[in-house]
């Protein structure tokens, strides 16, 4: 089976373990951006090589810019935001921006296991690609 590259764009160690979590015991590397400018540049050297980006993103604008310019590279990246608080406003600027989709914290293991696990391809996909 093929491996699956990640990009985490997260300053929130709790979100972080919570995401190794939820792909525990899949064939799974995670490439870890803690700025916007680190994840800016896995994009930009790594991005045709990424199966999911998960993006946490606060109430200020350098993440919406981030998913919007990683979106306009790579519009068939799967992506997964978790918003820190949603008020509808940051859920409606995600989607509008390329999020497959938008989580508000608190998130629970189950919440993101299963959140994961329905934008991934079957695993006879994968093992056919």
């Amino acid at each position: 089976m093929k491996e699956r590259r990640v990009l985490l764009f997260t300053s929130d160690i709790g979100l972080e373990s919570l995401v190794k979590q939820a792909l525990l015991g899949t064939d799974t590397i995670f490439l870890v951006a803690r700025t916007v400018s680190e994840a800016l540049q896995i994009a930009c050297q790594r991005g045709g090589e990424l199966d999911l980006a998960i993006m946490t993103f606060d109430e200020d604008c350098h993440g919406m810019t981030l998913l919007s310019a990683i979106h306009g590279c790579y519009e068939q990246l799967t992506t997964l935001v978790v918003v820190e608080k949603d008020s509808g406003h940051a859920s409606a600027l995600a989607y509008a921006n390329g999020a497959c989709v938008c989580l508000s914290k608190p998130v629970s293991l189950v919440e993101l296991t299963n959140a994961i696990a329905a934008l991934q391809p079957t695993v006879r996909e994968l093992a056919l690609a």
